[in-house]
């Protein structure tokens, strides 16, 4: 364990950025002996990870902590710098963490828990104007009231409705689907919603100006009812998609490196920073969001809008695209033994009701990985 306890002290000095050029070495080596050691060390480089950890430091007592940190080395107190008290006590939830994982891997060697990664479910939550929420859930039948007690949405059978809301003023809400989640709505001019996993959707409980506007955020399939009066916009962090009554699925996740609309059917404008490129029907939009490069193309359509279906489908996607897809409907953490192996592809159609531990069987029979799952951790590496 020694040895192990060097290596943490090691990588924390990574990141506070005062490693050696002699101990960085050390790190990658120690990295390249085997699969585990790259999915601890990519575990605790985790931004997720780091902020779990700084939540653990936050509960507890910090000066004692410093204490025992600090003490053996006859440190005195009061000549340190107030940063490294609290980096030292930082790094104790930190090891603490990975020791646990450790005696996890010694106590149960062979098992997995992946039987407990079930596949999402219809849940949701509603955000009024006033902040108050409503959480939906597969078997929830809720109304939803604004402030004034108004009801202006009712939710039945995992599909929230504001069809034929009445109100006089500009009122927002919103809807969250968590990871593991997804749902629909119906807006109040009928148009039909489908939200995947890890999305956001801010709307009008009624639209009363001279267009139809939503702000989303994550992946959304919408059937726009016609109104060639009103026209129909969704807005992204980086785009704004305009049509009168179509069909088209939207994917804007702040995780990805890029943004897509696909047209099913109808016409849309697809416009950034005051450009627009028209898509007609199997034809795809993709913004590259590093440099802001739009390419229109060709597309089977159905690889883009299963999923509202019930149905995942993938053609040869490499397996780090896969893997976030997954990750957000499985709610589960992909990591990868090096960048090569996220590059392979994945060709197949998977029900959604797939269990997961199926899932990553599929993918190990059908390409050349070998994928190890801890708890909701899920390492892939290439078979030599």
């Amino acid at each position: 364990m020694e040895d192990l306890k060097y290596i943490y002290t090691l990588i924390y000095k990574q990141l506070v950025h005062s490693i050696t050029d002699d101990e960085q070495s050390v790190v990658d080596n120690w990295r390249k002996q085997n699969s585990r050691n790259e999915l601890l060390y990519q575990r605790v480089v985790d931004q997720k990870s780091i902020n779990n950890s700084f939540n653990v430091y936050k509960s507890i007592d910090t000066d004692n902590a410093f204490n025992k940190v600090i003490a053996p080395a006859a440190i005195k107190r009061r000549l340190l710098p107030t940063f490294f008290k609290y980096a030292a006590a930082v790094v104790i939830p930190l090891l603490l963490g990975l020791s646990i994982w450790l005696i996890s891997e010694q106590q149960q060697p062979n098992a997995t828990i992946s039987e407990l990664i079930v596949p999402g479910s219809n849940k949701a939550m509603v955000v009024l104007s006033d902040g108050s929420t409503v959480e939906l859930a597969n078997e929830s039948s809720a109304i939803v009231l604004e402030e004034d007690g108004k009801v202006v949405g009712k939710d039945s059978l995992h599909t929230l409705s504001y069809q034929h809301v009445t109100a006089d003023k500009l009122i927002y809400n919103t809807l969250k689907i968590p990871y593991g989640g997804e749902y629909q709505m119906v807006l109040s001019d009928g148009t039909k919603v489908w939200l995947n996993s890890g999305s956001i959707l801010k709307f009008p409980v009624n639209f009363i100006s001279d267009t139809r506007e939503v702000t989303l955020q994550g992946e959304a399939f919408f059937e726009v009812a016609h109104n060639a009066d009103k026209p129909f916009m969704v807005h992204t962090k980086h785009s704004t998609t305009k049509v009168y009554g179509t069909s088209f699925n939207v994917m804007s996740y702040n995780n990805d490196k890029v943004e897509q609309v696909t047209l099913i059917e109808g016409k849309v404008g697809f416009s950034i920073k005051g450009q627009q490129t028209l898509l007609l029907p199997g034809q795809q939009a993709e913004l590259a969001l590093n440099n802001s490069n739009v390419v229109l193309k060709e597309v089977d359509a159905s690889l883009y809008t299963s999923w509202k279906d019930g149905v995942l489908k993938f053609k040869n996607m490499p397996i780090k695209d896969l893997s976030k897809k997954l990750a957000r409907w499985y709610d589960v953490d992909f990591y990868f033994a090096n960048a090569a192996v996220g590059e392979i592809g994945f060709t197949g159609r998977v029900e959604k009701t797939t269990d997961f531990k199926h899932f990553m069987s599929l993918i190990e029979k059908t390409t050349n990985v070998k994928i190890s799952i801890n708890g909701r951790t899920v390492l892939v590496e290439e078979i030599n």
